[in-house]
């Protein structure tokens, strides 16, 4: 049973609702005391308990002053949620079960689980009902007050997380301000927005022509216009080599191109993370390792949204591959990148130079979780 099955119909007897959801969902009957039960409880836990609190929290808080919260709207969000539960496809036991846990005080969300470096939909919500729950309700709310995907399905499943009331997605007991990067497919969030045009940057590297003769070529060869990380290092460790000479001059001191580095990628990169720039500029200027080079360029983007956006925790989760990874500090993220559960780990779909369409976007590393198994 899919939840678009129920949303074209509107109910305003919540009775004939119940009847109408007991005959849709599959193998049940009305006439079925366990069956009847579940959805009593279901509708008692959205209308009356932990979870009717949580929704009127979750969404009169986000909708503020741009809509009046009120009875009407509250019921319909509630009917909403319950059509969402309700089409979970699984069995009584394990519905049963996971209803119970709704029930309970803290709700389906084991923020112990959940605060992990790496852990599986199965370790933080506890069985497969809460899983398909979470992944029913993950896009429910998206776009309202700038919500992304996720966020109310966390509220209302826990009433040990709510919306963040300032910057940050949502507030969680005992973590704090977490910023979500919730992909519903397998691309996945980006840690930044804002920074350098791509023309902005190309004049950069016109003041460097003679200096770069491969990176010029490389970009050149490239659809869009665009360089990414890997691409760059390489080129530029040809064209400046940190123990002296390079293609564009023979001649050159370790000294020369070392300066050269550095002052060529912090005008790059100080327009997209201003002075966190500072510290993947002097990297590049005296190592031509390009994975340590990404460890830099990742700790200095990740510490640098941080600071702007004021969260305690970056918690990444993958609806497609039902993962989650949650960082707090630099460490946590170096772990999280050398994990193997990191999509895209050579590069994080950094570009140096990003495309035109794509800068604000690119120049920042790309967070998503890949189809691995978690031992």
């Amino acid at each position: 049973m899919r939840y678009q099955e129920f949303k074209l119909t509107e109910y305003t007897d919540l009775n004939k609702e119940k009847k109408d959801i007991i005959a849709k969902i599959s193998g049940y009957s009305a006439d079925s005391p366990e069956q009847a039960e579940i959805l009593d409880r279901i509708y008692k836990i959205i209308n009356k308990g932990q979870i009717g609190t949580n929704i009127d929290t979750a969404f009169a808080q986000s909708m503020g002053d741009e809509n009046q919260w009120s009875k009407g709207e509250g019921d319909k969000v509630r009917q909403e949620v319950a059509r969402i539960i309700a089409s979970v496809e699984t069995d009584y036991k394990t519905l049963s079960a996971f209803i119970k846990r709704m029930e309970s005080k803290g709700g389906v969300v084991n923020i112990a689980e959940l605060s992990k470096p790496l852990n599986t939909f199965q370790s933080v919500f506890g069985d497969a009902a809460g899983s398909q729950a979470f992944n029913a309700l993950a896009g429910y709310g998206v776009g309202k007050k700038q919500k992304g995907p996720g966020e109310y399905a966390l509220a209302v499943l826990s009433n040990k997380i709510k919306l963040a009331s300032g910057e940050g997605d949502l507030e969680i007991e005992g973590i704090g301000k977490v910023e979500l990067k919730a992909a519903m497919s397998k691309s996945g969030g980006r840690i930044g927005y804002g920074g350098g045009s791509q023309k902005a940057k190309t004049q950069v590297l016109e003041t460097y022509r003679n200096r770069i003769p491969t990176v010029l070529e490389t970009l050149k060869k490239n659809a869009g216009g665009s360089l990414g990380i890997k691409a760059f290092m390489t080129a530029l460790n040809i064209d400046m080599p940190i123990a002296g000479a390079g293609v564009s001059n023979p001649e050159a001191t370790p000294q020369e191109n070392q300066s050269d580095r550095r002052n060529l990628m912090k005008a790059l990169i100080s327009m997209d993370m201003d002075s966190y720039a500072d510290k993947i500029a002097d990297k590049i200027a005296t190592s031509e390792d390009v994975n340590a080079i990404l460890e830099t360029y990742l700790v200095q983007n990740f510490l640098w949204y941080r600071n702007r956006d004021k969260f305690n925790a970056l918690l990444v989760m993958g609806v497609a591959t039902k993962k989650t990874s949650m960082m707090r500090n630099e460490a946590d993220l170096l772990t999280f990148k050398n994990s193997g559960h990191a999509a895209s780990p050579d590069g994080f779909g950094i570009s140096i130079i990003p495309t035109q369409a794509g800068a604000g976007r690119e120049q920042w590393a790309q967070l998503s979780l890949n189809n691995g198994i978690v031992s």
